[in-house]
């Protein structure tokens, strides 16, 4: 039994080195009282849920972050975190009551 918790530890440490390459952005809302379900994705996002103006302004601010990480030649997988939160504040302002995380 413990050998085969060792291995499954071993797959998922394995799984973690590589899912850099596969790296999305991922945008939540939760003010959503009209009981309609909003999806949207594109090539590296997905955006659910939501009000319709608010899964608008996120799907808007991810779609902005990937237009300014192809302006500097970079793909979303080649982001250090530094490099991440320097895209965020420049496509949000101070005042948004936005989030954003990194995970490596």
């Amino acid at each position: 039994m413990l050998f085969n918790q060792v291995e499954r530890s071993y797959h998922l440490n394995n799984h973690k080195k590589s899912s850099k390459e596969n790296a999305i952005l991922c945008g939540l809302a939760f003010d959503n009282k009209d009981n309609h379900k909003r999806i949207t994705t594109g090539e590296n996002f997905y955006v659910i849920g939501g009000s319709s103006g608010t899964h608008e302004n996120l799907v808007e601010k991810v779609i902005e972050f990937t237009e300014v990480i192809k302006k500097y030649g970079k793909k979303l997988d080649d982001l250090s975190e530094a490099e991440y939160y320097d895209v965020v504040k420049e496509i949000c302002a101070q005042n948004e009551k936005m989030y954003w995380f990194y995970q490596a």
